[in-house]
């Protein structure tokens, strides 16, 4: 779909299935799309799967209107992905409305930067580059602890003062409350938060426990010897929700 125009805003984006050379089952997709062709803000994230004709489907979020959107896709298989394909381009259809930030309205939110607009009904937006601001700890990794007492799932130092920035700049920004773990996966502890991701709230209404998050995993090997700053979206690949918890005492 090369510039194309009027384009609805939740667009279905289609790729042929890449195959591996000794295996006949298409891998899964990812699909990103931007409102630049350096995809440094993600309008629109997420996987799909081949289907019988060998195709790979993929339903955006709701995009702005009247914008002209990048997008491209790549294999991925667990931790190992294939290159980017080529980047291609479509305009969606209708008018835009301009937005004006307004502060936090969390209960427990603190003021912090801006808080931007709710979307329309049932949209979402975009996901914000925290790029930046994660490589930006790789130097803090070794002297803020990232698991204390070997709370895997609780807050941290190093998660805090990653989190702080983030807030400083946008209070959507939070952590990942962790559904899917208990006590017993965290040594013992209540879980507050998974120690090395992030959420970024991208509905409408409080932030407070929404499950309406993009999450981005920030540390590889976190609670291991040699953790690591990264950047992983798996939006949508698990259950999570938008928490300002944070672990009492460390």
């Amino acid at each position: 779909m090369p510039d194309a125009t009027s384009v609805p805003v939740e667009a279905i984006l289609t790729v042929q299935a890449a195959k591996g050379t000794q295996i006949t089952s298409s891998f899964p997709h990812r699909f990103e799309v931007s409102d630049s062709e350096s995809f440094g803000t993600l309008l629109s994230s997420g996987t799909g799967a081949a289907d019988s004709q060998g195709l790979i489907r993929y339903s955006t979020t709701a995009l702005p209107a009247a914008k002209k959107v990048f997008w491209r896709s790549r294999a991925e298989q667990s931790d190992k992905y294939g290159p980017w394909s080529q980047v291609l381009s479509f305009t969606t259809i209708g008018t835009t409305t301009p937005t004006t930030p307004t502060t936090p309205t969390d209960p427990n939110a603190p003021a912090v930067g801006p808080r931007p607009n709710d979307p329309p009904a049932g949209g979402r937006l975009p996901l914000p580059n925290a790029r930046p601001f994660i490589n930006a700890m790789s130097g803090l990794v070794a002297t803020l602890p990232s698991c204390p007492y070997g709370r895997k799932y609780s807050s941290n130092p190093w998660l805090d003062k990653l989190v702080d920035n983030l807030r400083a700049s946008d209070a959507r920004w939070g952590y990942n409350g962790k559904p899917s773990r208990t006590a017993a996966d965290n040594n013992g502890f209540p879980v507050t938060c998974a120690g090395d991701e992030i959420a970024y709230h991208y509905g409408a209404g409080d932030s407070l426990n929404s499950t309406n998050v993009y999450l981005i995993d920030a540390l590889a090997g976190h609670c291991g010897p040699t953790p690591a700053t990264t950047y992983r979206d798996f939006t949508g690949e698990e259950p999570g929700f938008w928490t300002l918890t944070r672990t009492p005492s460390r």
